[in-house]
């Protein structure tokens, strides 16, 4: 009777050993697309903010201007940053809705991740399209509206446990439409 009970006992410590791993293997699984979203929703909030855009609410002068670029750090790692800064990312919409007395207003962003098998561990990369609508503001008498999307590649990190921007690069811009 003995052996049968040690043969039994193996068998529910290897059926454990199999659940267990399985159920790890499903929580990985789940922690990827979970990691996926959150890494979206970061890229999501970062254009947003740089293109959801009211031309009564844009500031003129310089102090305007500098804290406005200051509201992208969080969203973006310190290299990032830099780049965004350097490229001018955070005015350029900014400056071509004050020109032409345009609101401008996210109406659908879509990421596809480009799930490249190099990629670092807790590293994104995504191709995204930005359907943009510009309006007249109530600074001009113009009244039609228009659409144009807007397309780039940006690279999501997760660092010190937080999703950040590394890369945002931008194909171009509704000004060259």
């Amino acid at each position: 009777m003995k052996k049968h009970s040690t043969t039994m006992t193996k068998a529910v410590v290897v059926g454990s050993l199999i659940l267990t791993c399985s159920l790890l293997f499903m929580a990985s699984g789940c922690s990827t697309r979970s990691d996926e979203a959150a890494a979206i929703k970061i890229g999501e909030s970062l254009k947003k903010m740089q293109y959801e855009i009211q031309v009564a609410d844009i500031g003129t002068t310089v102090e305007d201007r500098i804290k406005k670029q200051e509201e992208f750090k969080p969203f973006l790692t310190e290299q990032g940053y830099i780049v965004f800064t350097a490229n001018r990312q955070s005015e350029i919409a900014t400056g071509y809705a004050l020109n032409n007395n345009l609101n401008i207003k996210v109406k659908q962003i879509e990421f596809e991740n480009m799930k490249q098998d190099n990629m670092e561990k807790d590293t994104f990369s995504f191709r995204y399209s930005i359907d943009l609508e510009l309006s007249p503001s109530e600074l001009t008498s113009s009244k039609g509206t228009s659409v144009v999307t807007h397309t780039g590649h940006m690279s999501v990190v997760k660092q010190d446990n937080e999703w950040k921007i590394l890369k945002d690069l931008d194909n171009g811009f509704i000004a060259d439409e």
